[in-house]
């Protein structure tokens, strides 16, 4: 420390001073871009060393204060933007933005937003229909709610410093994110329908009272809902233009838009005053505005001057123009309207002034429908109620329907505006004083002229004028401005000025609001409107603004907008209130506004009055608001970002579960509440990720959402060392719980080692009355390898510790092949082997796991077991009576045990345990001495029992046999078990076992492994197979006279019950058992489990690797060869094969996985998916033979990639729901390749190569090498029709059947070329192509008894009509119907596909079980009958592993055959049309028709290309080849 402190005294932090040189991170409160020296540097001389390490992450105080002091978070509004724009070429300096106090920063505003159209252009009309008293009480409770919301907000606002959104930012961060986002939606909403209404009102002022001859769609003439269509079409072109160019002013700038707010706020101001200064006049010199009405009727001011019938002018009677409106004629005797003619006219005074006491007759409301007159009155008149009405244009009409709650949402928007000094705190001086005080200041004035405006108007105004909305009857003028002084324009410009600054106003503040919601990230899908131009103008946000904003426009009536406006602003300030009164209730340590005057009831208050404004205005609407902030509050819930913002909603929670966690402790629960409480014990690799998933599936199935889930793990080291890999490991757990959708907690524990972290959590896991009472664990893994017995070794501790804390405890072996949650079984059982009495716990956990959608259809049974003095029958009955009191639906079977001898393996494996336990103790091992040698101990004694069961003995090995292989977890065949401890007590924590084999799991032959020791050969009958072994184990006899008895009972036992298991619970989906618990002499522990092993020459790689190979070479040298026949594209033919195969396989792989081979979220790979993907590979190919050298690779590409989806839909179809047999292809590979391939041509179809191409010619080596191809195919045809075929007769019948067919196809060919030939000699392109017909047209029939005969003949039959087809009828396609078939794929794959359906039809209609026997069931599997049928059972005797079928019948079989026919081609043929149509597109390098058939269009070909051939090329026909 000296040292430091003279190098500090002599550099004073200078550029020699060094510090303490100790390294540190980057802080978010010092600078990041500080250099490390100037980090060290910043500490010297400050004496504060001592914390110098911490200053990383603890600032000093003197800096927390200066930068909470020095805090400014404006909103992204106008005064920013504004600076940005002036600034963005010129240097930036940190400047002060001055700041405003309370009347200019938050009275003004408010009072500019609030004041607005509502007031100007439909206020009068509001206390003409509602009346004084009616519209008085409207404005206010609107006021009051108001009042009160502002008070709430004055508190949240208070309360800390609110930044950018405004009433958003206070509901999020007091409600959370799910609140905050959907009330900040609708506050948006609100906003932009604002901006909607303002522009209509503009739109308003301007066509009706400025300039009405600036119309488009003239009203003249027009009366009723055509005069009022064309109104709103005005409005709808006018308000258009006018949101377009304020949009265009808002994008340029808001700086313009802050300039002439001022002029916007002046216009406001003059115009309230010119307003009283006239009613002040009206006192002494009432306006004359006469208003005319005929009997009661007012009349509109036009098309006459004066309000009489006649006059009389000189000595003479004459006619006014209001007589000409009513008569005929202008005479007197002219015939007039009924109601003229019977009805005075009368001329009265529209604004009597404030001292006439019109008050009284607008005291109250007078509502009226559409379309009737405005009636004055106190006046009578006479009407016929039985005449037409006639005339109605020349009356002043009411518009709408009035009511009391339609004033109400129309009233509502003339308050809103109370945000705008919230929104602004960054600009205040002082924003925890400004706030409160200018926004109630601002509230209470404009209530004040509110509700004076109700009362001076009514007073100073007939009632017939402020009903008459548009001011009809008083020449056109704006009510509002006939009271007003010096004269109406003052109003009519003021509100016009305004109104257009308060759209501008909505359209500038709407995209910042959205912005806000964008930038935190709460919705994912807003987050592009987040972004804008370079100084942050919200460019996308206004985009969206103003597409909005013109449905308002295009809605039209400003009476329509005001009630959508007021459903999302009383939403928005509802939730206000709502945050208010939550943070109070609460008392959260954070809430202390410096706003003192607000208290919990008048926040509820508030939320109430909102509430009940919402249903008043339009409960439709309201409804509607709701369903979108629910929606987007799930939407938020469910799919948005998390946020953690200390809500309100949080603290409820916190709140609810403390009080509920305490009612827990009050007493224990009871029997009837129980249930399963689990705690999963999960292993983590060495990424700290979940080694088995499906233990979350499994415990997702069997809570399905309910209850308590803790799922633990366990990382091994210190805290301090290992706190990062446990936090990655919460993670996971987390991630992988939110896939799995498991509600619950991850916990997990860091130990000095995995023994001890497993204890913690089962003993300090949950609290205090919420705390697991089963223990989920998965059976340890690879535990019989030598580095891996610890597992063995914390298992058995954890199955002691679970039983000695009286939990129950389930393990699952072999957890890999459980079902994931998007598994579905359709039928199956769920078998429970009641053992033991357990309080219930097994009856219950089937109950649970069916009330998942996995197990759902699964049925129960129950087995137990008798002993031979139980009454089998009375237990039955005892057992269906329990059944029936716990109201379970099960089948009940009574399986009895046998009394038999004990048999010599059982005393075998029993006294080589004891044999292994008792050498441990007298060698006294360490612990890991003597776990390395209890497995060396092991696989010598099981090395012992396979020497005396030699497997060479049986290569074909029986049902029971099979179980002896072990299996575990390494052998994804193998079925799955559970395992469990016991407990004596039978309470409901009692635990129990279920164990759970799948159907993915299960393949023939397979069985149970059961619990306690392996099942070996030796068990049906060891002395009459293996005498050299009976003889071992009789010489073993005197050393099994010394066994423990109770060993040799229990090892007896486990070894019967296996096979009982095994033979009643074979073909179950489920098997649930409990189990005996751990020995509790722990010296025997090392044989509580035992081993098992895998055979991995039973790979399914060894089986169909070699079939995969064969097709390999089918379709990379096969195909390719044969394409290559073109003298001039043999570069094309080969490599364009190579290519496509191999991007048309991987793309199968893809499809045809997600479609059949998709689990789990994974495609799981294999050599049969390879296979299937070089099947839909050749579909590919078969296609591409239609258009050789017609097409560009990247065409070939494109064709490759649609056609691939298209099989793979029409594949998964067929097989799904048809489910056919077409084990060759002939139907899903060779029709669809066919006709989608003619589909294609038919599209591209090329009339310049009708006669023929140049070019289309071969040579002598391009023929030998499309022979070579032809060889290829030939060869190894029959593993291709072999492939997918059952294993065993029906695979060998499908070779045989197609080495039959090719060989008679291939000799009928060489015999029909020469007898066609005109000079009798043989063509290669017969022998190139029609010789494999044979291998097509018996792939529908390949696997059936079909004799080799029939064979013979369907490649007679398909080599004749292959070789027609080449001769007739191809020619005939490429003339006729516009199918150039370039390789003549129709003969070889279609004409003989469909001979091949046919025959596959035939020989299905011929099968039945007298000649097949019990195998047709195996080769026709959909034939085979349904499960639960007793002829399926009976079968099974003869063939253990048949699955249940549908019980088709052979005719109906048949159907499906042919509907498949029938799908397939209409499928593909529609599919090639759609592909040849996009590769007719000019952007896929189509070859020209002279480039055709020409490698040197797309490759760099050598020197000789175009040297003439040795021999003369021959010409081919146009239909030369095919492809397979």
């Amino acid at each position: 420390m000296l040292n430091n402190l003279t190098e500090c005294e002599e550099g004073d932090g200078g550029p020699n001073s060094q510090g303490d040189a100790a390294s540190k991170e980057s802080s978010p409160f010092i600078n990041s871009s500080t250099s490390d020296v100037e980090k060290s540097q910043q500490y010297d001389g400050k004496n504060m060393a001592l914390f110098e390490e911490e200053m990383d992450t603890s600032p000093m105080v003197s800096s927390l204060l200066s930068s909470l002091a020095n805090y400014s978070n404006l909103i992204q509004g106008s005064k920013e933007h504004e600076e940005a724009e002036n600034n963005e070429e010129a240097p930036k300096k940190t400047v002060q933005a001055p700041r405003m106090g309370t009347v200019m920063g938050v009275y003004l505003p408010c009072l500019q937003n609030i004041l607005g159209v509502i007031l100007f252009l439909r206020m009068t009309w509001l206390v003409g229909a509602g009346g004084v008293l009616g519209t008085f009480l409207i404005v206010f409770i609107c006021c009051s709610t108001t009042m009160l919301t502002a008070i709430s907000m004055s508190a949240i606002a208070t309360n800390g410093v609110v930044p950018a959104g405004g009433s958003y930012y206070m509901i999020s961060r007091s409600l959370g994110p799910e609140f905050g986002g959907a009330v900040g939606i609708c506050f948006y909403l609100g906003t932009t329908f604002a901006g909607a209404m303002y522009i209509l009102g503009c739109i308003e002022i301007l066509l009706i009272y400025i300039v009405p001859v600036a119309a488009i769609f003239k009203m003249e003439g027009l009366e009723g809902a055509e005069a009022e269509a064309a109104l709103l079409n005005n409005m709808r072109v006018y308000g258009t233009i006018v949101l377009s160019f304020m949009c265009i002013v808002v994008f340029v700038g808001v700086k313009y838009v802050n300039k002439l707010a001022l002029v916007f706020l002046a216009c406001v101001v003059l115009s309230i005053l010119a307003v009283y200064a006239g009613v002040i006049k009206t006192s002494f010199d009432p306006p004359d505005f006469p208003v005319c009405v005929l009997g009661n009727r007012t009349l509109t001011s036009k098309g006459f001057d004066i309000c009489a019938k006649i006059i009389e002018r000189g000595n003479a009677t004459v006619t006014t123009k209001l007589w000409r409106l009513f008569c005929d004629s202008e005479f007197l005797n002219a015939t007039c309207d009924e109601y003229f003619t019977n009805n005075n006219v009368t001329q009265i005074q529209g604004i009597p002034g404030v001292t006439s006491g019109i008050l009284a007759e607008n005291l109250f409301s007078t509502f009226t429908e559409k379309n009737s007159f405005l009636e004055k009155r106190g006046i009578s008149s006479v009407v016929d109620p039985d005449a037409p009405i006639t005339n109605s244009n020349q009356y002043v009409l009411a518009d709408i329907t009035s009511f009391f709650t339609l004033l109400v949402g129309i009233y509502f928007p003339s308050v809103t505006g109370i945000m705008a000094g919230s929104n602004r705190s960054g600009d205040l001086q002082d924003a925890q004083k400004s706030i409160p005080v200018g926004t109630i200041m601002a509230i209470a004035t404009t209530s004040f002229i509110y509700m004076s405006s109700v009362i001076l108007f009514g007073a100073c105004v007939d009632g017939v004028v402020l009903r008459d909305k548009f001011g009809e009857g008083v020449n056109g003028n704006l009510v509002i401005g006939t009271l007003a002084w010096p004269s109406p324009w003052v109003i009519v410009f003021g509100s016009f000025f305004s109104t257009c600054g308060a759209g501008l106003q909505s359209l500038t503040g709407a995209p910042r609001l959205l912005q806000a919601i964008a930038r935190d990230g709460i919705i994912p899908f807003l987050r592009v409107f987040g972004h804008g131009k370079a100084n942050g103008e919200p460019t996308w946000a206004l985009l969206l603004t103003g597409c909005i904003c013109e449905i308002g426009i295009l809605i039209a009536s400003l009476d329509a907008v005001a009630p959508i406006l007021s459903m999302f602003f009383l939403m928005c300030y509802m939730f206000v209130n709502l945050a208010c009164a939550l943070q109070t209730l609460l008392r959260t340590p954070n809430w202390r506004p410096r706003f003192k005057f607000y208290h919990w009831a008048l926040s509820l208050l508030g939320m109430s009055l909102c509430l009940t404004l919402m249903f008043l205005c339009s409960w439709y609407y309201a409804i509607v608001a709701m369903v979108i902030a629910s929606c987007i509050y799930k939407y938020i819930e469910f799919c948005g970002a998390e946020k953690e913002w200390g809500d309100g909603i949080r603290g409820i929670s916190l709140s609810a579960a403390r009080y509920a966690l305490m009612r827990l402790e009050e007493a224990p629960p009871h029997t009837k509440n129980w249930r399963p409480q689990i705690l999963v014990l999960t292993s983590l690799d060495g990424e700290q990720n979940l080694e088995q998933p499906r233990l979350l599936s499994l415990t997702s199935q069997l809570k399905a959402g309910k209850g308590l889930t803790i799922v633990g793990a366990c990382v091994e080291g210190t805290f301090l060392k290992n706190q990062p890999e446990a936090q990655k490991a919460d993670q996971s757990l987390r991630k992988l719980m939110e896939v799995e959708k498991l509600k619950g907690f991850s916990q997990v524990v860091i130990s000095s080692n995995l023994r001890d972290a497993t204890s913690h959590l089962i003993q300090a896991g949950g609290l205090g009355g919420l705390r697991h009472n089963a223990v989920l664990v998965s059976f340890p893994k690879n535990w019989k390898q030598v580095d891996e017995h610890h597992r063995c070794r914390n298992f058995i501790e954890v199955v002691r510790e679970t039983t000695a804390a009286s939990l129950a405890l389930l393990v699952p072996k072999n957890i890999s092949a459980y079902p994931s949650n998007g598994e579905r079984f359709t039928e199956g059982h769920i078998d429970v082997w009641w053992i033991v009495h357990d309080g219930g716990m097994l009856m219950l956990l089937p109950f649970l796991l069916r009330q998942h959608k996995v197990w759902r259809k699964c049925k129960m049974r129950i087995f137990t077991v008798a002993q031979m003095d139980d009454n089998s029958i009375q237990m039955k009955k005892d057992l269906m009576t329990f059944l029936y009191h716990l109201r379970l639906d099960a089948e009940v079977e009574v399986v009895e045990m046998q009394d038999s001898d004990i048999s010599a393996y059982t005393y075998e494996k029993t006294l080589v345990m004891e044999q292994r336990s008792h050498l441990i103790k007298e060698m006294h091992l360490t612990k890991n001495e003597r776990e390395r040698e209890i497995q060396s101990i092991t696989d010598v004694s099981r090395g012992s029992i396979r020497r005396k069961n030699p497997s060479n003995l049986h290569p074909q090995r029986s049902i029971t046999e099979e179980s002896v292989a072990g299996g575990g977890e390494e052998k994804p065949e193998e079925e799955v078990q559970l395992i469990q401890g016991k407990k004596a007590t039978p309470t409901p924590t009692s635990p129990t076992s279920p164990a759970s084999p799948t159907p993915a799991a299960m393949s023939p032959g397979e069985e149970v492994q059961m619990t306690w020791t392996d099942e070996t050969e030796t068990i049906n009958n060891p002395a009459a197979v293996y005498p050299e072994g009976v003889k071992d184990m009789f010489n073993m006899k005197p050393e099994w006279e010394n066994l423990n008895q109770s060993n040799v009972r229990r090892m007896h036992h486990a070894q019967k019950l296996n096979e009982v298991i095994v033979k009643k619970s074979q073909e179950a989906k489920l098997v649930l058992l409990n189990m005996p618990g751990p020995p509790r002499n722990c010296t025997g522990e090392e044989t509580f489990l035992q081993n098992n092993q895998t055979k991995p020459m039973e790979n399914l790689l060894y089986q169909n690797y070699s079939v995969f190979a064969d097709i390999q070479v089918m379709i990379f040298i096969g195909f390719g060869c044969l394409l290559a026949f073109f003298r001039r594209y043999g570069f094309g033919g080969m490599v364009f094969n190579f290519l496509t195969a191999t991007f048309a396989i991987q793309w199968a792989i893809l499809f045809q996985g997600f479609f059949q081979f998709y689990h789990d979220g994974k495609i799981h790979l294999g050599v049969m998916n390879l296979i299937n993907a070089e099947f839909a590979c050749a579909v590919v190919l078969i296609s591409f033979g239609a258009v050789l050298g017609k097409t560009s690779p990247v065409q070939l590409l494109v064709m490759a990639m649609l056609e691939i989806p298209m099989f793979a839909i029409t594949e998964w179809a067929v097989l799904k729901y048809l489910k056919i047999n077409d084990a060759g292809g002939s139907i899903l590979i060779h029709l669809f390749a066919c006709y989608f391939g003619l589909g294609v041509t038919f599209v591209l179809y090329r009339p310049n190569l009708n006669v023929g191409h140049p070019k289309e010619a071969t040579s002598y080596q391009s023929d030998l090498l499309s022979v070579m191809g032809t060889l290829f195919l030939w060869v190894f045809w029959p593993s291709f029709n072999s492939a997918l075929t059952l294993k065993g007769d029906d695979q060998h019948r499908a070779v045989l059947h197609t080495f039959i067919g090719l060989s008679a196809s291939t000799i009928t060919a060489f015999a029909l070329s020469t007898i066609l030939s005109k000079n009798g000699k043989i063509s290669m392109a017969d022998v190139q192509n029609v010789t494999l017909a044979g291998g097509v047209t018996v792939g529908a029939s390949v696997d059936m008894m079909i004799s080799p005969g029939a064979a013979y003949a369907l490649g007679i039959l398909g080599c004749i009509a292959c070789m027609l087809g080449y001769k007739y009828l191809s020619p005939f396609l490429a003339r006729r119907l516009r199918i150039q078939d370039q390789c003549g794929i129709h003969n070889l794959h279609g004409l003989t596909g469909l001979i091949s359906s046919l025959a596959g039809i035939c020989a299905i209609l011929l099968a039945t079980e007298e000649t097949y026997g019990p195998s047709l069931y195996q080769t026709f599997s959909y034939r085979a009958p349904m499960e639960g049928d007793p002829q399926l059972e009976e079968l099974r005797k003869l063939i253990p592993d048949l699955e249940a079928g549908l019980g088709r019948s052979a005719q109906e079989q048949a159907l499906f055959q042919l509907a498949a026919v029938i799908g397939t081609i209409a499928a593909s043929a529609v599919g090639g049309f759609l592909t040849g149509a996009i590769l007719k597109l000019p952007y896929l390098a189509s070859p020209t028709d002279e480039n055709c058939f020409d490698d040197e269009l797309f490759f760099d070909v050598p020197q000789e290309y175009d040297q003439q051939d040795v021999w003369s090329p021959v010409l081919k026909d146009t239909c030369k080849t095919d492809v397979e």
